[in-house]
């Protein structure tokens, strides 16, 4: 598959799965509680889109050793709390970031990514301007996480050597256990107004939008989530600019209806955190993880699968469990549907051999390749009694098939 495919079918979908339902297939058989299992991640392939894709202007899967200083513009390892880890790696290979609060803690490290024409330095693409940007990361709270981490990215420009800042879009604590979009503009009658790093005193504040997924809630802990964000810049004098969020490629918020700088054009989005900062601080000892952090200038999406796709379900107790696959974001093209397959099994490869084809696969031995695709999982307890549904999870891309 070529990136740009990709980003063309990633944007038709996640774009179409604005406001999408969960909704469950009719079963008198799937009545029961809500499902606890969740699918903990799906094995992707070994080379990624991102790798080759003209488009990407920062990727980082943590494979490469060596000083995490050395590709950040500023990295704050927390006294050692925020560090490359092989516990943290995507899917059980190779390394990632993790980040140790401690009872209490707030602040728990960061790593920042600055590029393009900026004020403050930077060696990515120090010429170029960009209005328009997305970033992905993969996020994984420890199995029993507890409580909203509160701070954990933004999109920001730079726009002083003081660090002041013409927009901030921030993606951070929402209602509940969910995230939410929180855009700001330290732009005001066309001028810059802001004076140092977060100048609250004179940010105004354009209105929030809460998504609507329960991440940090204990069902949702010790499974990898895809985490994706568009910003573009309005035009100059237009209410266009844009602000989006999705979650496992489900639009959680989205604005587009934004003045971000006016007129003012000094610079561009220049800069994107992951943060770990928690203003009340951390409920307990608890750790999170972070892995395939990208900027691109084109949709991300999710892994590529490898070619068999394989997915992993996080190890809760049940006796037996089934897992189906939509073409979709929701249950309007159910492509796959597993056996039921025994509870102390917890990895299951999606082919003919371990459930039944469906839908538009229904003639085929195969998940179609080149598109992306959903999972949801239910389980039987020790009584017998099948669970409802799990919400739609995990997406992943099948690649092109030689």
């Amino acid at each position: 598959m070529t990136a740009d495919a990709l980003g063309h079918i990633v944007l038709a979908l996640v774009v179409g799965a604005a406001g999408c339902a969960c909704a469950q297939t009719p079963d008198s058989t799937a009545s029961g509680a809500p499902a606890t299992a969740r699918v903990a991640f799906v094995t992707p392939a070994a080379v990624q889109p991102r790798q080759h894709d003209q488009a990407t202007i920062f990727w980082d899967d943590f494979e490469q050793a060596g000083d995490l200083h050395d590709r950040y513009f500023e990295y704050d390892d927390a006294n050692g709390g925020f560090v490359r880890s092989p516990e943290a790696g995507y899917a059980g290979r190779g390394h990632g970031m993790k980040c140790q609060f401690e009872q209490g803690q707030v602040s728990a490290g960061s790593l920042k990514v600055a590029f393009g024409r900026n004020p403050v330095g930077g060696k990515l693409r120090p010429h170029d301007t960009f209005g328009e940007i997305y970033w992905r990361v993969y996020v994984r709270q420890q199995a029993g996480w507890e409580g909203n981490p509160v701070k954990l990215a933004r999109a920001t420009c730079l726009a002083g050597s003081d660090w002041s800042q013409g927009l901030i879009a921030h993606v951070w604590a929402g209602e509940g256990d969910m995230l939410c979009i929180d855009p700001a503009t330290g732009i005001r009658d066309n001028r810059k107004v802001t004076a140092g790093y977060n100048d609250f005193d004179h940010l105004r504040w354009l209105g929030s939008i809460q998504g609507h997924t329960p991440l940090f809630s204990p069902t949702e802990s010790g499974r990898w989530v895809c985490v994706e964000s568009r910003v573009n810049i309005n035009t100059p004098g237009q209410r266009d600019g844009a602000f989006l969020l999705w979650i496992d490629g489900h639009l959680e918020a989205s604005r587009t209806d934004l003045d971000w700088h006016g007129t003012w054009d000094d610079y561009a989005i220049d800069a994107v955190f992951l943060e770990n900062y928690w203003n009340q601080g951390a409920k307990k000892r608890e750790a999170r993880y972070f892995d395939d952090f990208v900027i691109s200038t084109r949709p991300i999406g999710p892994v590529v699968a490898a070619e068999v796709p394989t997915l992993t379900r996080t190890a809760t107790p049940v006796s037996a469990w089934q897992a189906q696959v939509s073409a979709s974001p929701d249950d309007t093209d159910l492509v796959w549907t597993s056996k039921v397959t025994d509870g102390r099994e917890l990895s299951l490869s999606m082919d003919s051999a371990h459930g039944t084809f469906s839908g538009s696969r229904a003639d085929s031995a195969s998940l179609a390749s080149g598109m992306v695709h959903w999972l949801r999982l239910r389980e039987r307890t020790a009584s017998g009694e099948w669970s409802q549904w799990s919400s739609w999870h995990a997406p992943f891309c099948t690649g092109h098939r030689q």
